[in-house]
């Protein structure tokens, strides 16, 4: 075989020089030991053995009892229990770790193997053996161990929901994990998540649409925050959710990503948005919401050249409902105008309670006032309708104001102005009924 030469020219060089000998022992171990096992109390320790104890060879005897003063005991039960098994099999190795004391107090970790020298009838006289010192290496399995112990402490320990994908080919993504909290939130534990694409987790519709958003993350090679409702076997929740790209050789490997719940602040949400824009009663805008919508309308119908209307509306006889079946029959009635409203209106139009017993509507996009009039009519017919609160049938009427955007103002505080005289105008008359502002002289 080429090269064997050079093996046998190294044995040779050690039999003839003992210099040789000495370099590779103590150039590639940590110590040699040769023992003596039919006198045991003898066994000479090389001295880079004791240099890694921190001791001085010249100082220590060539005896067994030396090293095994300074040897874990429990350890030494095993070294000791190892070296018996050897003896006996010599197919069972002896290569164990074991635990020295060193002279400054610290602890050493020490590999320690041997091999039995046997004589012609199989019998062990003596053991060839080698230290080597990995002590750096188990302090390194220390800081992973801790490293990791803190980081599952961390991912565990958090209350937000978080998991770990693989970026796979072809845009496609498998879990890794995910924590306690996705596992108690979501409904999915963790042996149900390893190894799942997103397709068969969800199904193929949501995992379709989470998977875009995973894409976009890979894409952007950067975080990115975005809110989804999913409906998972936790429930319907909304979440919050940020994705973070892990680059292995300046490819993204793995996303992170950590939801949180976010489903009782958008209640929350609503609830005031509801409540800062939405009359408490009838559940229609109010006044705030509809003046937000009319400058918005203002601004499309002044960009696209179409005109809108504006509806000033006034009950007529709301008073005498009021006094005569008190203030819960009134509510009723109030709650049943603006249904009303709204069913002659369509979704893209806005009926709002202005306040009391006014109401306002916009009717985008209509084309002339035939189209208006045909449904400020439906409307007052409506409202003029017999309503049945309890036992009593109430009767209302209705006085409307029309303004037409951008022939009656531009602004809203025309529009709204001029409808409103309109509606005054009406009632001046004798209530009851509906006016175009440009149709009428105010104060005749």
């Amino acid at each position: 075989m080429e090269g064997i030469y050079l093996k046998d020219e190294l044995y040779t060089l050690i039999k003839n020089d003992t210099s040789i000998f000495e370099f590779i022992q103590s150039g590639s171990l940590d110590g040699i030991w040769y023992w003596d096992l039919e006198n045991p109390e003898i066994e000479w320790m090389s001295p880079k053995f004791w240099q890694t104890l921190g001791y001085n060879p010249d100082e220590k005897k060539h005896l067994a009892s030396e090293w095994q003063d300074i040897i874990f005991q429990e350890d030494l039960k095993l070294a000791v229990e190892n070296l018996r098994k050897h003896c006996a099999d010599p197919n069972h190795p002896y290569d164990q770790i074991v635990r020295y004391t060193h002279k400054n107090g610290s602890t050493v970790w020490i590999r320690c193997r041997g091999l039995a020298i046997r004589d012609e009838n199989g019998k062990p006289i003596r053991m060839l053996g080698a230290h080597t010192d990995i002590t750096d290496l188990k302090e390194a399995e220390k800081e992973i161990t801790r490293l990791t112990k803190e980081y599952e402490k961390v991912f565990n320990g958090t209350q937000d929901a978080m998991f770990l994908m693989k970026v796979l080919e072809n845009d496609e993504f498998r879990y890794v994990r995910n924590n306690l909290a996705h596992q108690n939130k979501t409904g999915i534990l963790l042996e149900q998540i390893m190894d799942k694409s997103p397709q068969e987790l969800l199904g193929k519709e949501m995992g379709d649409i989470v998977s875009e958003n995973y894409k976009k993350c890979v894409i952007a090679s950067k975080s990115i925050v975005y809110e989804e409702e999913l409906n998972l076997p936790g429930g319907e929740r909304i979440w919050l959710t940020t994705l973070t790209p892990v680059f292995e050789d300046d490819k993204v490997s793995y996303v992170v990503g950590s939801s949180t719940d976010i489903t009782e602040r958008k209640k929350l949400e609503i609830e005031l948005d509801k409540q800062a824009n939405y009359d408490k009663l009838t559940g229609l805008p109010n006044r705030r919401l509809f003046f937000e919508r009319l400058e918005r309308l203002i601004v499309e119908s002044e960009r696209d050249n179409i005109q809108f209307a504006l509806l000033f509306i006034d009950l007529d006889g709301f008073k005498v409902i009021n006094d005569n079946y008190g203030h819960e029959a009134g509510d009723e009635v109030l709650i049943t105008i603006g249904q009303r409203i709204q069913k002659c209106i369509r979704k893209s139009d806005t009926a709002a309670r202005m306040g009391g017993d006014e109401y306002s509507a916009l009717l985008r996009g209509v084309e002339d006032k035939e189209v208006i009039s045909n449904v400020v009519q439906k409307i007052h017919k409506e409202l003029q309708e017999v309503m049945y609160i309890g036992d009593n049938e109430c009767y209302i009427n209705s006085s409307i104001g029309i303004a037409i955007y951008p022939d009656n103002g531009t602004d809203s505080e025309t529009l709204l102005r001029n409808a409103d005289s309109t509606m005054y105008e009406v009632k001046r008359k004798g209530k009851g009924g509906f006016e175009f502002f440009e149709d009428i002289t105010i104060g005749e």
